[in-house]
């Protein structure tokens, strides 16, 4: 096998019109026919959409449904790259909620890092739902500059989005016409965002499994991003590769806010607890000119420190 696939239908807002579109995106534009999607349907889950996932598993080969091992997002990601992963060459995560867009999948990730795949962690592809509007960025904020000390993410001014006028995103404004500045072609980033990312197998088994942290995935791209780093791996970012992450009318961005909210501070500790620094973008108590710091003193000797001093938009081409 491949490419093995893993998708988590966890959210009591799933719905059956989400789950048909990610679904049938990834089988039309993979790009293989030597690929596995498993679907891991929680108990919660509205039996329509259940039900509707179990027939087309019994219609398509490549589909594989799970109903144990679901009671947590990582608990379903770690059970697939244990059970499923072995013998596969990637492993792609993709939320229940994301539209592949662009063909071919796998061999445009291969032509892509075709000189650099021994450096590759996580990719990361370019979410394209800042076309409607929301505040889509398509890679972590990492510690670059302009995120920890120019407020670029509550500008929407970060990666791509630098250079455009404030308040591009209101209402009447041609969101296609605007000058956006993507990287010619592929870059390294500070880590990708948990819609629709991947990694090669046999690195993910050394970067490790998922931190089993909340019932969602909070904070699990963060984490996963810097053990890659940590390991010596480049976490890349390919632009023209592209998805659609379905936020719909959700102003949060995200159909887990409410758990986020709850399980907010209890991440954050035992985020503390494994890296030894509080992670600022969960709590206002702490200064990020601390924060980096203390991020340096610990990690100074790996790659997690790279995008410290620079800016997010200052391109670091992959050669």
């Amino acid at each position: 096998m491949s490419t093995v696939i893993s998708m988590m239908v966890g959210s009591k807002l799933s719905t059956k019109d989400l789950v048909t579109k990610s679904i049938h995106s990834i089988v039309s534009n993979i790009g293989t026919d030597d690929f596995l999607l498993v679907v891991g349907i929680a108990s919660h889950i509205e039996p329509e959409v259940a039900d509707w996932v179990k027939a087309v598993a019994l219609k398509n080969d490549h589909v594989v449904i799970v109903t144990d091992h679901c009671s947590t997002f990582a608990m379903f990601t770690n059970h697939v790259f244990l059970k499923y992963g072995p013998g596969s060459k990637w492993f792609l995560i993709s939320h229940d909620d994301i539209q592949l867009e662009t063909k071919n999948l796998i061999s445009e990730v291969e032509k892509s890092i075709n000189f650099f795949s021994d450096k590759v962690g996580w990719i990361a592809f370019t979410d394209t739902d800042y076309l409607n509007g929301h505040w889509a960025p398509s890679v972590c904020g990492g510690f670059h500059d302009d995120y920890v000390y120019g407020k670029a993410w509550q500008k929407r001014k970060l990666h791509q989005f630098h250079s455009l006028e404030d308040n591009y995103w209101e209402k009447g404004k041609n969101l296609n016409s605007l000058s956006y500045d993507f990287p010619r072609k592929p870059v390294r980033c500070h880590g990708p965002m948990s819609h629709l990312f991947m990694m090669e197998t046999e690195k993910l088994r050394k970067v490790g499994l998922c931190e089993d942290w909340s019932v969602v995935s909070l904070l699990i791209d963060e984490d996963w991003a810097i053990e890659a780093l940590k390991t010596g791996l480049w976490n890349i970012w390919i632009p023209h590769i592209k998805y659609l992450h379905c936020r719909g009318k959700n102003i949060y961005g995200t159909r887990a806010w409410p758990i986020i909210h709850a399980r907010g501070k209890q991440v954050a500790d035992l985020w503390e607890k494994k890296w030894g620094y509080r992670f600022a973008a969960l709590n206002k108590d702490i200064t990020n000119k601390e924060q980096i710091s203390k991020i340096k003193h610990l990690y100074g000797n790996t790659n997690i420190t790279w995008s410290m001093g620079r800016n997010s938009f200052d391109w670091d081409y992959l050669e």
